[in-house]
């Protein structure tokens, strides 16, 4: 199932980047992001590589319960700081049969705003579920998106 989000900021791309990057150094200001780890991260170059630890606890769907017993993603993700863009994989530890979430996103200029628009894939191997699946996958993740854009805006201060 693939899907797009695109989200416009009214600030220039510069701010936009470092609100990116940023608001994971004061989680305490966010409790959105509360249920992301940073497990590791590494720079090579133009690039920086990142696993992040996600918990699902309380957000798992009922259909997913049970195909899982850690209610957690493992995220792992690449940024190239030359493109701005960022590919992704996310998918729970150790069960990519359940589902896989994959995409890419890009942060542009556009004029005085910045946008980042999303590109994204998921895919479930269950039997006879795998529709159901994608489709929740779908909701959680765009949520996950929003929540995200919120935490980018009230950092920038262009929302409360």
């Amino acid at each position: 199932m693939k899907y797009q989000v695109t989200h416009t900021f009214p600030v220039p791309l510069e701010k936009l980047l470092h609100a990116r990057e940023e608001r994971y150094k004061h989680l305490d200001q966010f409790p959105d992001l509360k249920n992301v780890t940073l497990l590791e991260e590494k720079k090579e170059g133009n690039l920086i590589h990142q696993k992040r630890k996600v918990s699902l606890e309380g957000s798992m769907p009922a259909v997913l319960s049970a195909a899982l017993n850690d209610l957690s993603l493992l995220e792992e993700s690449t940024f190239d700081i030359t493109t701005n863009t960022h590919e992704f994989k996310i998918s729970p530890p150790g069960k990519d049969n359940v589902f896989v979430i994959k995409g890419k996103s890009k942060y542009e200029a556009s004029g005085s705003e910045s946008t980042r628009s999303y590109d994204v894939d998921v895919v479930s191997s269950l039997l006879f579920v795998s529709p159901i699946v994608e489709k929740a996958i779908e909701e959680i993740h765009k949520h996950s998106l929003e929540k995200d854009r919120k935490s980018i805006a009230k950092f920038l201060g262009v929302e409360t």
